[in-house]
């Protein structure tokens, strides 16, 4: 214990120092800019329209896929894979559409199927799109992939006609049928299915799933296939009103364009907002003294944080930085920071002498204020810095922003602000009235008097304040507290814990879209019907060597018989292989022989019956197929069916699976590829990534607490207390229904971040002040933060009112999470750590240079 002593001693040696040169440094700064206020006020507005004409590189991206998932995800680099594969011939695109009956009962009834085989002929050959003067419908550009809606068209009209015309020429079975020796796989396209248990024929679907699938070349056939894509959003929405059938539909576009809807729907609340904002920050700094009053520099406060996004924002689009929809958060809560500095930068300069020069108060209040704003800004700014080094790009492109945001915040508000107050105080000096500065407020009688005395309408207030200080004071250091927050607190850890335990981790699409979202039913189907029933992995073979060794094509179905063998999985009636298809293709022009042969394969995929599988192979130059050359085959593919997989862990378990087998075969390359692998691929990557983000933003309040407040008590009680935010933050996702995901991470970042700002204030102004009492210690904190013209009580008002305005456009787990994170840092600040102070022993030697303006809460108030 004596060497820690020695440290402490030594690292409060180091603070004192740092503490008078950061005083010093303040005290300077406030009297350059109080020489030249004008000057500041005018670089600081003529910078922000610099950068915020950084706007014309304004560019906007919005792709889930690529920006909600980690770069190091496995699954990026299998989509890479299956992309390329597509590239040969173009990029995929895919539409789903959804039919349920009107009345949620089967469609497969009289009139509900007559219907449902109208839509389907409808999207495949008559709905049409207009581009460069010539119609378009889906049969005229879905080439090779016409028929992957054939199923559903099959399935629909050989039911009716057994319905209606009697025919039985088919079993219609499930999960497969056999139509004339061809094998049609129905359970990624019929679900919500009853079977006759004896034959396994079908006796109703509730659900129909049609996929229109294609590939596109060129960017006019792009243009073309968003038209459609658009306009069959715009006939399903139609059909809602339709008494039989209702269709839904979704697409990765269409996925894409409503997460940015909802982002641009936070915009028109902006001005809003700032309105809102206005008028409070106008209304809780209100006096009727004319002379002391500050409305507008109150209002021009506000325009701090404005300023400083406009040219944080134009600063980084002139870098090239692309603006993503989760940004649009970002206002709000810079917003909700710069209202905080106004408040506690009036606070500060209210406790100056107004008796002395206007360049003197200046220096003084930022002396005061400066270095509460910057442990502040430096907690903020640590938080979400941490954020930046995360592997999700959509984490990361917010913490650059905001981070930027909250170093240009801090800068407007030392220098613009700071010039603000400066020629406010010459006004006052001028006795120039608050609201009309070209009148004059006339001398009083007794100035001596009036220079000792509260005005009679802050009378009130300041008795009231003085009281509660007192009962809250009384609180902290009664012995009986201790044990009552105490046990409050060993209640509250152990809840949170259980709720940490529980957290349950993955990003669905259904958590980025308003509650009124179109796209939201299908999305909902996936997840509770299509998730369960049906679903096909993609098993690539990238470099699958020469197929005519002998035992090439026994090991790739040996392979085969593996995907289709794993746990969750269909089995063989699942399967899409080409090579089944041409194998025996191959024994037809032979004559009975079936081993590989490249020849064929050009004239293979041109007839009818075989065209289907053309997309399934990537073929290389034609003459090489037709000279037996290994060269005529660069990959395939080959799909089979998986099902019961609900749960993101269980999807997890079966994409592992597949992934160890495939490593098995280093020699053939294989990728495998799942359409949902994105999100079933955050388990991996989210909550690692979110422990090591909290523990880096904690080693840096560590650091911070460190060099501010070097006292062993100061940095256990102020780590204690940022854990136990961090554990009731993350504890709380569970309580309310909110699961782990890119979303809910940047809000959990951004509410400890914000929440830490009250366990940072106290501490700092607890250990900042020179007294001989733990009393008189805490009762300062609080009147420099809690009490004293209401800073924290504003505080906590203004962000609510500027973080809830745009997160809750985020999902309703944005806001609740932001204010959980508020309602804990406030509690633990105001309540937790005072009560630990007056508990634990204290010890700091006499500051060598003690500010006058660091009084007890009694002095302070006479100087208001």
């Amino acid at each position: 214990m004596g060497a820690w002593q020695r440290m402490e001693d030594a690292l409060e040696r180091i603070t004192a120092v740092v503490e008078k040169g950061t005083h010093d440094t303040f005290y300077w700064m406030g009297l350059r800019i109080a020489k030249w206020p004008r000057s500041c006020l005018a670089i600081c507005t003529i910078w922000a329209i610099i950068m915020a004409a950084g706007v014309c590189r304004f560019k906007e991206v919005n792709n889930v896929r690529e920006h909600f998932s980690a770069t190091n995800s496995p699954s990026r680099y299998e989509f890479a894979v299956a992309r390329e594969f597509f590239q040969d011939q173009g990029m995929p695109f895919h539409v789903v559409v959804a039919l349920e009956a009107a009345d949620k009962g089967s469609i497969l009834r009289p009139g509900y199927i007559e219907k449902a085989l109208e839509i389907e002929d409808y999207l495949q050959y008559k709905l049409t799109v207009e581009h460069e003067n010539r119609t378009w419908s889906y049969s005229d550009f879905c080439g090779s992939q016409c028929d992957t809606s054939d199923a559903v068209n099959i399935f629909l009209t050989m039911f009716r006609d057994q319905q209606v015309r009697k025919h039985n020429n088919v079993k219609l079975t499930y999960p497969s049928m056999d139509l004339f020796g061809h094998h049609v796989y129905l359970a990624n396209n019929i679900f919500l299915v009853d079977v006759n248990n004896k034959s396994q024929i079908v006796e109703s679907a509730r659900l129909i799933s049609i996929n229109f699938q294609s590939i596109y070349a060129n960017s006019t056939m792009e243009a073309v296939m968003k038209k459609w894509e658009h306009a069959v959003f715009d006939f399903t929405q139609k059909t809602l009103e339709d008494p039989l059938i209702h269709a839904y539909c979704t697409s990765e576009g269409l996925v894409s364009e409503e997460v940015r809807r909802t982002g641009i729907l936070a915009m028109p609340l902006m001005p809003l907002t700032v309105v809102v904002v206005f008028a409070f920050v106008f209304f809780t700094t209100f006096k009727l003294d004319s002379l002391r009053s500050k409305p507008w520099e109150s209002v021009l406060g506000v325009l701090c944080p404005i300023l400083s996004l406009c040219a944080s924002f134009g600063n980084l689009f002139w870098l090239g930085y692309e603006f993503l929809p989760i940004v649009t958060v970002v206002p709000f809560l810079i917003l909700a920071i710069g209202v905080d500095d106004v408040f506690i930068f009036l606070h500060a300069w209210h406790r100056t002498d107004s008796r002395e020069p206007p360049h003197k108060r200046s220096a003084e209040m930022l002396a005061d204020a400066g270095p509460s704003i910057t442990i502040a800004s430096l907690t903020n700014l640590l938080s979400f810095g941490t954020g930046i080094l995360t592997p999700t790009p959509a984490i990361t492109v917010f913490c650059v922003f905001i981070s930027v945001a909250v170093i240009y915040d801090w800068v407007y508000q030392i220098f613009f602000y700071t010039a603000v107050l400066q020629l406010s105080g010459e006004r006052e000096a001028r006795r120039g009235h608050a609201f009309v500065p070209c009148l004059t407020v006339a001398e009083p009688e007794k100035i001596a008097k009036k220079n000792n005395k509260k005005p009679e309408d802050e009378g009130l207030y300041n008795r009231m304040a003085s009281f509660l200080l007192d009962i809250w004071v009384e609180f902290c250091m009664s012995a009986w507290s201790k044990y009552f927050v105490g046990a409050i607190l060993i209640v509250f850890w152990i809840t949170m814990s259980f709720g940490v335990r529980k957290i349950r981790v993955g990003l669905t699409s259904e958590k980025l879209f308003m509650d009124d979202s179109p796209l939201l039913t299908l999305v909902r189907f996936q997840t509770d019907v299509i998730f369960k029933e049906g679903g096909q992995v993609a098993v690539f073979v990238n470099n699958p060597g020469d197929m005519r060794q002998a035992e090439a094509v026994p090991e790739v179905m040996r392979i085969l018989t593996r995907f289709e063998n794993a746990n969750h999985s269909v089995g063989a009636l699942s399967t899409h292989m080409w090579l089944l298809a041409y194998l025996p293709y191959i024994g037809l022009q032979n004559h009975g022989s079936i081993d590989f042969q490249y020849k064929y394969l050009p004239e293979f995929f041109k007839i009818q019956e075989y065209r289907r599988w053309s997309h399934f192979v990537s073929l290389g130059n034609p003459e090489d197929c037709l000279a037996e050359r290994p060269e005529c085959l660069h990959k395939f593919v080959f799909l089979t069916g998986f099902r019961d997989a609900v749960t993101w862990e269980s999807r997890l378990a079966i994409l592992s699976e597949w992934r160890s087998t495939a490593a098995e075969y280093p020699h053939l390359n294989l990728t495998v590829y799942e359409d949902f692998s994105t999100y079933s691929d955050q388990l991996l990557s989210i909550w690692p990534v979110t422990m090591s983000t909290v523990a880096g933003a904690l080693v840096c309040m560590l650091a911070i607490l460190v060099i501010f407040t070097p006292s062993l008590i100061m940095i256990i009680t102020s780590t204690t207390a940022v854990l136990s935010i961090n554990l009731g933050v993350f504890g709380s996702l569970v309580y309310m229904g909110i699961d782990l995901d890119p979303i809910s991470m940047t809000t959990t970042l951004m509410a400890i971040g914000f929440s830490v700002d009250f366990v940072a204030h106290i501490t700092f102004h607890y250990y900042k002040g020179d007294f001989a009492t733990k009393r008189e210690r805490i009762e300062h904190a609080l009147a420099s933060i809690a009490l004293a013209n209401g800073p924290i009580r504003h505080l906590d008002h203004g962000r609510r009112r500027g973080v809830g305005h745009g997160a809750r456009l985020h999902g309703g787990g944005v806001c609740e999470g932001g204010r959980v994170g508020h309602l804990l840092g406030m509690l633990h600040g105001l309540i937790v750590l005072p009560v630990f102070f007056a508990a634990l022993p204290f010890h700091k030697q006499k500051s060598a240079s003690k500010s006058r303006i660091n009084t007890p809460s009694g002095e302070c108030d006479s100087k208001l």
